[in-house]
């Protein structure tokens, strides 16, 4: 028994030792991440080279003048070497605000493409707005100019698809331009809009996804534009888009050559029918998970 305990307490005693070397190791590396914060914009450089006074002090390259913003002595060209080893063996915050998470330097760019509180733009083709993705959906919800929904419409599991209709007044029929808001929905946890415009004698209909690239390549879609009164299969005239969604990291700007697309002659057969002084056109879509 005597030398289970004294086993137990030699345990102790290295665990001791062990959490104070750990706490020394994070002081040690705190310091050197002050050290070598950047005195102007005061984040921590991301990669190098890294400049340096002649008397030691580091600033970003974005930051760079030709004084030390520390000591005003003229900077010259010199690089740190310690500042280029720190800051490859230490964790870095996260560039976008919200996100509170730490990665080691070259994990940042991976992170970046997939944070949650990335940067995107409102997916709205006359809304300039950038806001953080895991904002998007309120600032859909409070803005009527860019979505006619409040919030997602959940879609069911066993047949994740709808239809929605698009009006406009007959004198938006001839040459001009139209924007409608977005409809948006939720699919097992992952949300999209559907995108509905005319633009330059074109009508474009396009599927976003807010996920990246990745996530959305995942996803196939198919979308069918036809008349009202009519349904996806027996429409008289229809036309169809199916593939991969458009993901919100893209350029808006490209979201319409990803989706159904007809030339006004093309789209007289779907809008020859008016229904209460209005025409428009419907849109059937569906949603699966591929892989």
């Amino acid at each position: 028994m005597q030398k289970v305990i004294e086993n137990l307490e030699n345990k102790v005693h290295s665990m001791k030792i062990d959490n104070a070397k750990e706490k020394k190791f994070k002081d040690v590396i705190e310091q050197m991440k002050d050290k070598i914060e950047c005195p102007v914009c005061l984040d921590v450089p991301r990669s190098h080279p890294i400049p340096v006074c002649p008397n030691g002090h580091v600033v970003c390259k974005e930051c760079k003048t030709d004084s030390c913003p520390t000591c005003r002595v003229a900077m010259g060209n010199g690089k740190s070497l310690l500042a280029s080893i720190v800051i490859e063996n230490i964790d870095h915050e996260c560039k976008f605000d919200d996100c509170e998470d730490m990665f080691a330097v070259d994990k940042l760019d991976d992170h970046s493409k997939v944070c949650a509180h990335r940067t995107v733009k409102c997916p709205h083709p006359t809304c300039s707005e950038k806001v953080s993705l895991a904002k998007l959906l309120d600032h859909l919800g409070k803005n009527k100019s860019c979505s006619f929904d409040d919030a997602p419409k959940l879609l069911e599991k066993d047949s994740p698809g709808g239809i929605k209709t698009y009006t406009f007044k007959d004198q938006f029929l001839n040459p001009g331009n139209i924007t409608w808001g977005l409809n948006i929905f939720s699919y097992e946890g992952v949300n999209f809009a559907i995108l509905p415009e005319k633009y330059d004698g074109f009508y474009y209909v396009s599927f976003v996804m807010f996920s990246s690239e990745v996530e959305c390549s995942k996803y196939k879609i198919e979308m069918t534009l036809h008349e009202r009164g009519s349904t996806s299969q027996d429409a008289e005239v229809s036309f169809k888009y199916c593939g991969k969604p458009c993901s919100i990291d893209g350029e808006k700007t490209d979201y319409k050559y990803y989706g159904v697309g007809v030339n006004s002659k093309g789209m007289e057969g779907t809008l020859k029918t008016r229904i209460n002084n209005l025409f428009g056109f419907k849109v059937t879509f569906s949603i699966r998970k591929t892989c």
